[in-house]
């Protein structure tokens, strides 16, 4: 437990899906709550806004205009102000991941989702794959592992949520820590930093900010590296509640939860 006493909030970072936006949602419905999003503009006049997600760039920015900054497909391409860059090794591997991707599209049936993740380029750098619309769970289940295999034999990074219904596959592992600690040092962030997520792949990131907040909702896993939670219907009253105490953090929020 990193924050025991207040702490004045110097800069606020996301995750996206099932921490400002609902997580089991068609992707063209997908997109941040009204009163979360009020509450962002009004924290962006304060402090730096950040979103660190798995999802692309093109799907990310029309959905977070709140945001100043940008980590996306998990910290793969970052965009800070009219910057964009590209991690070095991604370009080496599209070849491996490409033919993942090759494999899944003839391997699976057209009620599972593929969803290919593309750098501000427009080349698939990470894909994913959804099978919570599938018909036929028994059948998908040894499709989808066969698609695993083959990635993994590849050598690409494939990264598996417990107990979900979806996988996703990356050129090499991921870091959100590492994406954070470039984006806070963009504003030269030395404390202050929350962080707010809600699957392990958001753990290397409440590691190195100042306050992890995990965000509790019916998919959350049971274990989470954050110093305290929030449930996903109490974060739009959380952040009214930064902002009626001029942003400094205190652990007896009603709407926090210890670890």
């Amino acid at each position: 437990m990193k924050a025991l006493t207040p702490v004045k909030i110097e800069g606020l970072f996301l995750d996206y899906d099932g921490t400002i936006s609902p997580i089991n949602v068609p992707r063209e419905q997908s997109g941040v709550l009204p009163q979360i999003e009020s509450a962002l503009y009004q924290i962006r006049q304060l402090v730096p806004v950040g979103v660190i997600t798995t999802k692309d760039l093109a799907f990310i920015l029309p959905k977070t205009p709140f945001a100043h900054v940008w980590a996306t497909v998990a910290g793969l391409e970052l965009k800070i102000g009219e910057k964009i860059v590209t991690a070095p090794g991604v370009e080496p591997a599209l070849t491996r991941l490409r033919l993942a991707l090759r494999y899944a599209k003839q391997h699976l049936a057209d009620d599972i989702i593929i969803e290919e993740k593309r750098d501000a380029m427009g080349q698939t750098i990470a894909f994913c794959v959804d099978w919570r619309q599938a018909k036929k769970a028994t059948a998908v289940k040894s499709k989808v592992a066969q698609v695993m295999a083959c990635s993994e034999a590849l050598r690409l990074e494939v990264i598996k949520y417990e107990g979900q219904p979806f996988f996703d596959v990356y050129p090499f592992p991921v870091d959100k820590g590492k994406a954070l600690t470039e984006l806070r040092g963009s504003f030269g962030l030395k404390s202050g930093v929350m962080y707010m997520g809600d699957s392990k792949v958001d753990n290397p990131a409440f590691k190195v900010a100042d306050i992890g907040i995990g965000v509790l909702h019916g998919e959350s896993p049971s274990e989470l590296d954050c110093d305290y939670y929030v449930r996903f219907e109490d974060v739009a009253n959380l952040f009214q509640h930064l902002l009626e105490n001029n942003l400094v953090f205190g652990a007896t929020f009603p709407e926090i939860e210890r670890r």
